[in-house]
C-alpha cells in the first residue's frame, strides 16, 4: 500500500509516498506527479521513514521526580501540568510552537495558550530563522510570506544566492528548479562567506565579508540607477548616492572586478530572482538585509526567494504562534524578562538557541512541558514533563511550505507505542482545564477556515490534490525601504583573532532529533566538524581531524577540525545539528531590536589544538 504524504525535513515541501507493508512503512517511493520535487526527492527525504522506528523513541508519558525522568500514564502527566500551571499569570508562562508540527497542531498550541492562560506569549522555532524576513516583507508587500513561488527559479534568466547553501540545504528546489534554469542559459551569482557547494555551479562566485550585504544590495542598486538600468522613489536614490565604491570593495571584502561582473549580469536580465537564507537574516542587521534585497528586486521588477527551513516553518507563523498583541517573543522569555514555565511543541531550545549556559542556568529553574517523540536535549535535562507525540507517518493534519502552498499530510500507520497526535495531547490536555477544543482534523481545519487570515479558501479535496492550495493573500503593495544599519561591524580581536558563522549540512537537519537517527544520514555524516583554512590550521598546529577547542567569551567548546580551501582565512565554519557539540555555546546573547532575532553568525572566537 502507498499513502501519500509531505517530506518532515525541509521548507520546500516536497510530496512522496510511504510504502506500507503489513502496517509498517518499509520506503518512500517518489511521487512522480508532484509538482514540487517533480519525483526526484532527496536523500534526506529518501531516508525519512528510517526514523520512525528508532529504537529510542519516547513510548509512553515521562515526569520527573527526584532529578529523574520517570514513566507515567497520560492522566497523570496531565494532572501533573494543570497543578504545575494552573495558578501561572498570564506574563509567567510561554508557548513555543514549531514546524515539524503541523498547522492543526500548532493552531490548537496558541489557542491553549491565548484561551486558557490568557497569555500572548506565543512564539515559535521560526524566531531564530527568518523572524527578520516576516517583519520586512510585512512592511514592504504588506504580506508576512514571500510574494514569489518556488517554481519562479525556473524562468530566471539570471538568479543570485546569497547567504544560502541550496545545493545542500534546499537541495530539490536546486536541481530541479535552478539548474533548470541554468540549464535554459540563466546566469547564476552566488554570494557567501565561504565556497559551500552551490558556488561550485556559478557563473560568478563572490566571496564577502558576513554582516555587509546590505551595503553590497544598495551598491548594485547605486550603479544600476547610475546607469539608468532601473528607477526608484527619490527618497533611496538619494541615500544610495552617498555609496562610495572604494567603501564597498573595503567593507565587504570583494574586488571591483567582482562587483562589475555581478552588476553587468544583473542590468542585463529581464527576469531576476533573488534567494536567499540565514546568511542574511541571522545577524543584528537582518532586517535591513532584506530591506536591502528587496528594494534591488523591485528595482529589477524581479523575484525573492526566502529559502525557509523546515517542512511547516510558514504554517507555525501563519495559525498564530507569534506574539500578536505585543506578547514577549522566546528571546525576551528566555533572557530579557524570564517567565516561570515554558510549554514547547517538537522543538529544542537547549540546543537551538543563542549563549546556551545561560539558556541551560534558565531552564533548570522553569517549569518545563515538551511534546516530543525523540529524547533531545531540553527533554533528557530540563522537561518536567515529556509528553511523547508520534511521526509524522502516524498523524495527519497539513503543512504549509515556504511558498505558502498548503498540502495535506496523511497518516500512514496507526501510531506506536503509548504515544498520541499533537492536536489530540492539546485537546485532551484542555479539557483539564475546562476548556473543549475541536478534536478532529476536519474541525479543526474548519475553525483555522474561520480564524486565520488567507485560510478561509481551505477545502479537504483541494489540500489531497497534487498541488494543494496556496493560502490567499496576494501582496497588497510595494514599497522601498530607507537602511537603518550600514553593516554589522563585528570584528575580530586580538583576544578573538577568528569568526565563527554556524551553517548546515547536506546530511543532517537542525537539532538532529530525526536526522541523528536515519542510518543512512549517520554514515554521511556522523559528527561535527569545523571548517578550517590550511594556513590558519598550520599556524595553530592543527592537523586535519585533529580535535581542537573554540572559545568565545561565553563559552567553549570540542570538535574536530576539517582543513579546507573553501574557507577564507580567519573564518571557521560549523554546523549545529550534533549534541554532542553544541556550537551555540559559543554564540553571545546579540540580537536584531527589531525582531528579537538573535545573531547567530560572526561570532569572535580563538582556537587551540588539543
Amino acid at each position: 500500500m502507498y499513502v501519500k504524504t509531505i517530506c518532515p525535513y525541509c521548507g520546500v515541501g516536497c510530496s512522496f509516498f510511504l510504502q506500507v507493508d503489513d502496517g509498517k512503512v518499509t520506503k518512500v517511493v517518489e511521487n512522480k506527479n508532484d509538482p514540487i520535487s517533480e519525483g526526484h526527492p532527496c536523500i534526506k527525504g529518501l531516508s525519512s521513514w528510517e526514523t520512525i522506528y528508532a529504537e529510542d523513541r519516547y513510548k509512553t508519558p515521562m515526569i520527573r521526580k527526584k532529578g529523574k525522568l520517570v514513566e507515567t500514564t497520560w492522566d497523570e502527566a496531565y494532572n501533573y501540568i494543570y497543578e504545575n500551571m494552573k495558578d501561572l499569570k498570564p506574563d509567567e508562562v510561554m508557548f513555543y510552537g514549531s514546524s515539524p508540527s503541523t498547522n492543526e497542531d500548532n493552531y490548537l498550541l496558541q489557542k491553549m495558550a491565548r484561551e486558557i492562560f490568557k497569555t500572548d506569549n506565543v512564539d515559535s522555532c521560526a524566531r531564530l530563522c527568518h523572524a527578520a524576513t516576516c517583519y520586512a516583507f510585512d512592511k514592504i508587500f504588506g504580506i508576512s510570506a514571500m510574494p514569489a513561488k518556488i517554481e519562479d527559479w525556473k524562468a530566471a534568466d539570471c538568479i543570485l544566492i546569497i547567504g544560502s547553501n541550496p545545493e545542500s540545504n534546499y537541495p530539490v528546489a536546486f536541481t530541479q528548479k535552478i539548474l533548470a534554469a541554468k540549464k535554459n542559459g540563466a546566469k547564476i551569482i552566488v554570494v557567501s562567506v565561504w565556497k559551500e557547494q552551490t558556488a561550485e555551479q556559478a557563473d560568478l562566485y563572490i566571496e564577502i565579508e558576513g554582516g555587509t550585504e546590505t551595503v553590497f544590495f544598495s551598491a548594485i542598486l547605486k550603479h544600476l540607477v547610475d546607469n539608468q538600468d532601473a528607477k526608484v522613489p527619490k527618497d533611496i536614490e538619494e541615500t544610495i548616492s552617498k555609496i562610495k565604491m572604494p567603501d564597498v570593495v573595503n567593507q565587504c571584502k570583494i574586488t571591483k572586478q567582482e562587483f562589475d561582473k555581478a552588476v553587468a549580469m544583473i542590468a542585463a536580465s529581464k527576469r531576476f530572482v533573488l534567494g536567499f537564507g540565514m546568511g542574511i537574516t541571522q545577524h543584528v542587521c537582518g532586517v535591513d538585509n532584506i530591506f536591502a534585497a528587496c528594494n534591488l528586486v523591485l528595482a529589477k521588477k524581479g523575484k525573492i526567494i526566502s529559502m525557509r527551513g523546515k517542512a511547516n516553518i510558514q504554517g507555525v507563523g501563519d495559525m498564530g504562534c507569534q506574539p500578536e498583541k505585543g506578547g514577549k517573543t522566546m528571546t525576551t522569555a528566555m533572557f530579557l524578562e524570564p517567565v516561570k514555565a515554558f510549554y514547547i511543541m517538537e522543538s529544542n531550545p537547549a540546543q537551538s538557541m543563542p549563549n546556551l549556559n545561560k539558556v541551560h542556568d534558565e531552564l533548570k529553574k522553569k517549569f518545563v512541558v515538551i511534546h516530543t517523540t525523540y529524547p533531545n536535549l531540553t527533554a533528557e535535562k530540563f522537561a518536567d514533563v515529556v509528553l511523547p507525540c508520534c511521526t509524522w507517518a502516524e498523524r495527519s493534519g497539513t503543512f504549509t511550505n515556504a511558498e505558502s502552498r498548503i498540502r495535506f499530510v496523511n497518516k500512514a500507520i496507526e501510531p506506536m507505542y503509548n504515544t498520541k497526535p499533537n492536536y489530540v495531547i492539546l485537546t485532551e490536555l484542555a479539557l483539564k482545564f475546562g476548556k473543549k477544543f475541536p478534536n478532529k482534523i476536519d474541525d479543526i481545519l474548519k475553525e483555522i477556515a474561520q480564524k486565520r487570515p488567507g485560510y478561509e479558501i481551505l477545502d479537504l479535496d483541494k489540500l489531497k490534490s497534487e498541488k494543494g492550495q496556496f493560502v490567499n493573500r496576494e501582496p497588497k503593495f510595494q514599497k522601498y525601504h530607507l537602511l537603518l544599519c550600514k553593516g554589522e561591524d563585528v570584528k575580530p580581536t586580538k583576544k578573538y583573532p577568528f569568526l565563527l558563522t554556524t551553517a548546515r549540512i547536506p546530511f543532517q537537519f537542525c537539532t538532529g532529533e530525526m536526522s541523528s537517527r536515519s542510518a543512512t544520514l549517520n554514515k554521511m555524516a556522523p559528527e561535527a566538524l569545523c571548517l578550517i583554512d590550511p594556513v590558519d590550521a598550520k599556524k595553530y598546529g592543527i592537523k586535519d581531524m585533529q580535535m581542537i577547542r573554540i572559545i568565545s567569551e561565553v563559552g567553549e567548546i570540542e570538535i574536530k577540525a576539517s582543513l579546507t580551501d573553501k574557507t577564507a582565512p580567519g573564518l571557521l565554519i560549523a554546523p549545529y545539528h550534533y549534541e554532542k557539540t553544541l556550537i551555540n555555546k559559543l554564540v553571545p546573547l546579540n540580537f536584531n531590536s527589531q525582531v528579537e532575532e538573535p545573531n547567530l553568525k560572526k561570532i569572535p572566537v580563538r582556537i587551540e589544538a588539543i
